[in-house]
């Protein structure tokens, strides 16, 4: 654990240092966001980086982007934490899945003039960044550029990104052997100093998705499952969303399709738009494994749209790839007008006597208008008709 800054007037931990405590153990959300609230509307702890990098940091991986943002830029013209708070605003930018605001940040953090541990944190996340969306090639450079592996080797307090963002490379490189090794490393060092929370780094996840693409099946469910125990105890909705997706995709239990229509409704719920456009493409996939052509359709021209608001090229490509295996059903054909009418007042709760009266015509005219839908759309009934209507509608 981070040496803690003590209170004067009371002699306990200060509120910061409380909310980073409650943040790594990962157990009373609420706890931590009053805490890093109270850190934050403190004057003492404003001017003091590491107070400031703390309460914004718990905010942040609790979920309370908008509030973190809020103190964040309340914070940014102060010189003696301007660092690191353009530190923790590109971190947003990431989580809301703004990638050039992001990119934008980190740029001047990696300058020779900033301090060694923040140039190398920005360096990560940039090149995790860069992998994510598939630029490997940039990724590597950036690396090289700011020997991340000679800082690895040296032991750097910042380890845990840096091996985070090796595993992002390697998974993106198609090596996911190698990024399981970075990410159970990442998690070594992530554990040995008592952090449990998968808010603060999905190493569980990540490393189990690589498993699961290097054909280590038990592990990849192990650690999916461990990770998605520990989202629960958090009990954040980006966290549970996520760990939830991972485990949909390496535990082929017959649940992945309901596992990732919950994770997609907690990602949505927390506006986490870069994990619910992976959320979204597993669905799509599993969903056209089913049959289920169009509701599979649906969810990739969402999981498309996601990915080229959060400006993520590579998740776009596989949305594209995905959309042109997966068929568009047959248009139905189109009803004439006194159909569509006719079919119009079946689904509103008329009888075809009623009908009838209401549009003047024969009963057996509104008969043969109805059956002759009933055939163009496929259905046996009333109950068919106006699940097909509403479907295209």
């Amino acid at each position: 654990m981070p040496v803690e800054h003590v209170d004067a007037a009371t002699g306990q931990p200060c509120a910061a240092d409380r909310a980073l405590r409650l943040l790594v153990v990962g157990r009373d959300w609420v706890g931590a966001m009053r805490c890093a609230e109270e850190a934050l509307e403190d004057e003492a702890c404003r001017s003091r980086e590491v107070c400031v990098a703390r309460a914004l940091s718990t905010l942040i991986y609790g979920g309370e982007l908008v509030t973190a943002d809020a103190h964040s830029l309340l914070n940014a013209d102060r010189p003696e934490v301007s660092g690191v708070v353009a530190l923790l605003q590109a971190r947003i930018a990431r989580l809301f899945g703004d990638v050039d605001r992001a990119h934008a940040l980190l740029g001047p953090l990696m300058s020779a003039g900033t301090p060694l541990e923040t140039r190398l944190v920005a360096a990560g996340w940039a090149v995790e960044l860069l992998a994510e969306c598939g630029d490997v090639t940039a990724a590597r450079a950036l690396a090289r550029e700011h020997r991340l592996d000679e800082a690895l080797d040296a032991g750097v307090a910042c380890r845990p990104v840096l091996l985070a963002a090796r595993g992002a490379v390697a998974m993106a490189d198609g090596r996911p052997g190698l990024a399981v090794a970075q990410y159970l490393g990442c998690g070594r060092e992530l554990i040995a100093r008592g952090v449990a929370n998968p808010a603060v780094t999905p190493w569980r996840s990540e490393a189990a998705l690589a498993a699961f693409s290097a054909g280590r099946d038990e592990l990849a469910v192990a650690l999916a499952r461990q990770e998605y125990e520990a989202a629960v105890l958090w009990g954040e909705s980006r966290t549970v969303g996520r760990a939830l997706c991972a485990l949909a995709v390496v535990d082929a239990d017959g649940q992945e399709v309901e596992r990732l229509s919950e994770a997609g409704q907690l990602l949505e719920l927390a506006q986490a738009w870069p994990e619910l456009a992976r959320a979204q493409y597993e669905l799509g996939i599993r969903l056209a494994a089913r049959g289920d052509v169009v509701a599979a359709r649906q969810r990739l021209h969402c999981s498309h749209a996601l990915a080229r608001q959060t400006g993520n090229p590579r998740r776009v490509q596989l949305a594209e790839r995905a959309l042109a295996a997966v068929a568009a059903p047959p248009r139905r054909p189109a009803l004439t007008r006194q159909q569509a009418r006719i079919a119009e007042l079946v689904v509103a709760g008329y009888s075809n006597k009623e009908i009838a009266t209401k549009l003047f015509l024969a009963l057996r005219t509104v008969e043969f208008h109805l059956s002759n839908t009933y055939e163009k759309l496929g259905v046996t009934g009333r109950d068919e008709l106006r699940a097909a209507l509403e479907h295209d509608a």
